[in-house]
């Protein structure tokens, strides 16, 4: 037990949107006067936390292909102990819906670190049941508040094993601009009422996406201007005034900084979206997706319209959207809406969960497993020898055997020296070379095991010095 200042790991998984890492830049934030926190991403998008003036550091997840399926699950494992040796961390916070096997591992190497796995609900029913068997790994189960919790039909609804936090958002650390000011910021006429569309758009000429269904009900009208997220976006088919109404934002993070900005939105049911838009008093068309993998967006959607918080509209059928769009132009509809919304709390889960974890960086002894734990602890050694011995191919077919989806990556190392930085720039996360990225600050020590790491993994040319 210590009362010394600390420091705490914040790791994310891949995922597929902002979901992950926002909530964990929140509870950074919310931990900074207690704990130094330090973001640990598999996500490209990680360079944004840089705006929130954190310190971060990048992983490839095993999605970039850049080694055997088996070897990443070891890599991962190797740069979370390096990384929990650099930091002295004292306790490390997991938000993804899956625990990785290098994770568990990682876990099993560092008794004296508490672990916590953030755990977000709503999961769909039947869905990624077999990562439950990760939580015995863990000291502690944070839950986000869900607004739509009373509809969660998932596997974690009736476990008893979380602490339930109120919704964790950026929102709460993240006071909105005015209306001009905010307006200025995205380029945007703060004297026409502006909608929000963040379904991806396409093009404006194809009326089969629900995006372009919605720009164009919008559009239908004189006054409305778009502001459209997560383009490319043609113009094509728009006459030159109705293509001035509709404005690309790019890179515009955090978005919640700027919803002063809209009079209305057309959003996917993710969590992060519905609980920044609707604390914001936003009037929302919740359009689910149904291809998610985990996230129950249609039960939760289907759930806040049914509590008149939102209006709910089909992903498959476009006019289903714009129906929906045409009854969120009528000014007594977006009122009844903002009104519901204005009666929800901010939310607070942030500063809760940074509560829980200095709780834990000052009262956590040290790890005890259980017996569940330490057959699961044999096993984990057991699959990461079997995958080791059998290889990508052989690994393919007992996954196939299984019934599971064959692994991903090259069947060798890459015989290839990567880009070794401590700057979080998108464009070389992205690029065509791997990318061993040092947290910024790190010691002479950490650049040199993590050079060992990297060799490893990586068949570097001689010639390439």
């Amino acid at each position: 037990m210590t009362d010394a200042p600390g420091r705490a790991v914040l790791a994310t998984s891949n995922g597929t949107g902002m979901g992950h890492l926002a909530r964990q830049a929140a509870i950074a934030l919310a931990l900074n006067a207690s704990l130094e926190p330090i973001v640990f991403s598999l996500s490209q998008a990680v360079h944004v936390v840089d705006r929130h003036g954190l310190r971060a550091e990048y992983c490839p997840s095993h999605h970039r292909n850049w080694m055997p399926h088996p070897t990443w699950h070891e890599y991962l494992r190797q740069r979370l102990n390096a990384l929990l040796a650099e930091t002295q961390a004292t306790v490390f916070v997991f938000d993804g819906v899956a625990p990785y096997l290098g994770l568990l591992r990682a876990r099993s190497d560092h008794p004296d670190v508490a672990f916590v796995w953030v755990r977000r609900g709503m999961w769909r029913p039947g869905a990624n049941l077999r990562a439950l068997a990760a939580r015995p790994f863990f000291d502690a189960v944070i839950e986000p508040g869900d607004l739509a919790s009373a509809a969660d039909r998932g596997a974690t609804a009736k476990f008893t094993d979380a602490t339930r936090v109120a919704p964790i958002s950026v929102l709460e650390g993240q006071p909105l601009l005015p209306r001009a000011e905010a307006a200025a910021a995205l380029g945007l006429d703060p004297d026409r009422p502006t909608a929000l569309i963040t379904l991806g758009a396409g093009a404006i000429n194809d009326t089969e996406t629900p995006a372009l269904a919605a720009i164009q009900a919008f559009l239908s009208t004189d006054d409305w201007q778009v502001a459209v997220i997560r383009a490319p976006l043609s113009r094509a088919g728009l006459d030159a005034a109705e293509a001035a109404r509709v404005h690309e934002l790019v890179d515009v993070y955090p978005l919640a900084r700027y919803l002063s900005a809209f009079d209305a939105a057309v959003s996917a049911a993710g969590y992060n979206a519905v609980h920044e838009l609707l604390p914001a008093g936003i009037p929302t068309v919740l359009v689910p997706n149904a291809a998610t993998a985990t996230d129950d967006q249609l039960g939760r959607a289907r759930h806040l319209a049914d509590l008149g918080l939102a209006l709910c509209a089909d992903e498959d059928l476009p006019e289903s959207v714009a129906a929906a769009v045409r009854r969120l132009l009528h000014p007594t509809v977006r009122a009844a809406l903002a009104e519901a919304c204005g009666d929800l709390p901010r939310p607070t889960g942030a500063s809760e969960a940074a509560e829980l974890v200095g709780g834990l960086h000052t009262g956590f002894a040290a790890h005890r497993p259980s017996l569940n734990e330490r057959f699961r602890v044999v096993d984990l050694a057991a699959r990461a020898a079997a995958m080791r011995t059998l290889g990508p191919a052989g690994t393919t077919l007992v996954r196939r055997t299984l019934g599971r989806l064959p692994v991903a990556g090259p069947s060798k190392p890459l015989v290839v020296r990567p880009v070794v930085t401590d700057r979080l720039a998108s464009e070389v996360l992205r690029g065509d070379r791997p990318v061993e990225h040092l947290l910024p600050g790190s010691s002479p020590a950490y650049r040199t095991r993590r050079l060992a790491i990297a060799h490893d993994v990586y068949r570097w040319p001689p010639h390439d010095h």
